[in-house]
């Protein structure tokens, strides 16, 4: 996870590393540095400017260029980088929220996002009333020095503390725990009850064993004295065995 400057919304901004090949204007990271005349090492975060059509995923960033005899456009390739992916989280005043795009309720923290061009003041209102069209937020003065005291439906961001959807996800894990603490014991008590089975088919294997034997020695078939019910048994444990 990286923490970015998001020009566009004006905060800070949480991207995830993603392996394929990137597109004019995203952000990469590097993650490989195969030459060490490159002025650029691992860790280091550009914007591609062009993309290097003579290789499959290479791309331009002009900060990346390291002088006039070496790598002049910058050409990064495409197993040295990672593109970064923007996700919902941002962080403001060292705390992290969650963008949702809906409709806000009295005493929410918006931000104004433009719906043209998806750029923002990064400014931190809350909202006062709510209306069928519009929110009421608590005046601000924005960069351009107009006063904003209402921002319409669908021209803002409502800012979700991600503390709480962590508090969520911890009772949601709680619950997971449980369930898996429950199938735990329930394999223990199959586990155990196979156990007593196979138990139960050692001592019939004994047992027919030991009348085995006793018909062998004393050549009298009236030896082999098994009860029906005892035979059924023999025949279930051994069914159940699987053999």
């Amino acid at each position: 996870m990286h923490v970015l400057k998001d020009e566009k919304l004006g905060v800070d901004r949480e991207y995830v590393a993603v392996n394929r090949n990137a597109e004019v204007g995203e952000k990469i990271v590097i993650v490989e540095k195969p030459r060490d005349r490159d002025v650029y090492s691992e860790g280091d975060v550009f914007t591609v400017d062009r993309l290097w059509g003579a290789v499959a995923g290479a791309i331009e960033s002009d900060k990346a260029a390291s002088g006039t005899d070496y790598n002049k456009a910058g050409v990064i390739t495409r197993n040295e980088y990672h593109v970064l992916e923007p996700t919902d989280i941002v962080h403001i005043d060292g705390e992290r929220y969650r963008l949702e795009d809906r409709k806000a309720e009295v005493g929410e923290e918006v931000i104004y996002v433009n719906k043209e061009s998806g750029e923002s003041d990064g400014i931190v209102s809350v909202v006062s009333s709510a209306a069928s069209s519009c929110v009421d937020v608590l005046g601000y003065e924005d960069h351009h020095g107009d006063i904003t005291v209402a921002i319409n439906h669908g021209a803002y961001r409502v800012l979700t503390p991600v503390q709480v959807a962590a508090e969520a996800k911890e009772s949601d894990v709680i619950t997971v725990l449980a369930n898996l603490g429950a199938e735990v014991a329930e394999l223990k008590r199959t586990v155990a009850r196979h156990q007593a089975e196979i138990n139960a088919l050692h001592e019939d294997k004994v047992r027919l064993g030991e009348q085995l034997a006793k018909v062998v020695a004393a050549d009298d078939p009236k030896a082999l004295s098994f009860t029906a019910a005892e035979l059924a048994q023999i025949f279930v444990s051994l069914k159940k065995a699987g053999l």
